[in-house]
């Protein structure tokens, strides 16, 4: 994903309003090479603006450098760090908010799915589709986050004609937004590994190179439910899996 491609998923990803992609006013690349760049971030939050700096780095200790580096130049600014999931962070700042943040391509190889999943795509959806989205939700993260008819495809499981799972998918930058969710008494089914094939095709169809999903933990102390979606997609093969982090001073 080259810098223009990154600032339109970005741009489409702060829709979420999650600490680190919010409105977006601008992106500007401060400095880059093979291994860490540095970019600034202005979002708009209400009647202000919020300024963050964000640095995308291939380990721990790049991204440390950078940090001392423009330690004086950025006092006041929200800091934002990427890197690999299997590195360990250590920095001079606290951690206090952190998200995954993973990529499948094409020919990422997932678990077998279960085939005797029957998955629909929803272009549109009526009021009682509604109702079926809020009973998921509610059965899967106790809560619901209904569907923007602007940006989604509602890829939609049943099984035995009973809706199971479902998830929604962002046809503007290829984000799963809100995750995949499957009815807690059917985990550990692998309805979850047919909805992401799912989602795999239909991004494949729209010209996608890749698919991403990002989930922001609750706390720094992984909860039970965190764990439990961290572990399903990584049994699914990402082929890039990150850690984003917030710091503190």
């Amino acid at each position: 994903m080259n810098f223009n491609h990154f600032i339109d998923w970005y741009r489409e990803l702060g829709k979420l309003k999650i600490f680190w992609a919010k409105q977006l006013n601008s992106v500007k690349l401060v400095s880059a090479d093979e291994e860490k760049c540095l970019m600034e971030i202005e979002w708009a939050i209400r009647k202000h603006t919020e300024r963050a700096i964000m640095i995308v780095a291939k380990d721990s200790n790049k991204a440390s450098e950078m940090l001392r580096k423009n330690r004086n130049r950025y006092l006041s600014t929200i800091k934002l760090v990427i890197i690999p999931e299997e590195c360990s962070f250590n920095s001079f700042y606290n951690i206090n908010a952190r998200s995954i943040l993973y990529f499948w391509s094409q020919t990422s190889n997932t678990l077998e799915p279960n085939n005797e999943v029957k998955v629909i795509t929803l272009f549109t959806w009526s009021d009682d589709d509604m109702k079926t989205f809020k009973q998921i939700h509610k059965k899967s993260w106790e809560f619901f986050i209904p569907p923007r008819k602007e940006d989604h495809i509602v890829v939609l499981a049943y099984l035995n004609d009973a809706p199971v799972g479902m998830a929604y998918f962002n046809k503007n930058n290829f984000n799963i937004d809100y995750g995949i969710h499957v009815i807690r008494n059917l985990w550990r089914n692998r309805i979850g590994t047919r909805i992401l094939r799912e989602t795999l095709d239909l991004g494949k169809k729209l010209g996608a190179k890749h698919i991403s999903v990002v989930r922001v933990l609750r706390s720094l102390k992984i909860s039970s439910s965190d764990k439990r979606a961290i572990s399903f997609y990584r049994s699914n093969n990402p082929f890039l899996r990150l850690n984003v982090y917030r710091l503190a001073e």
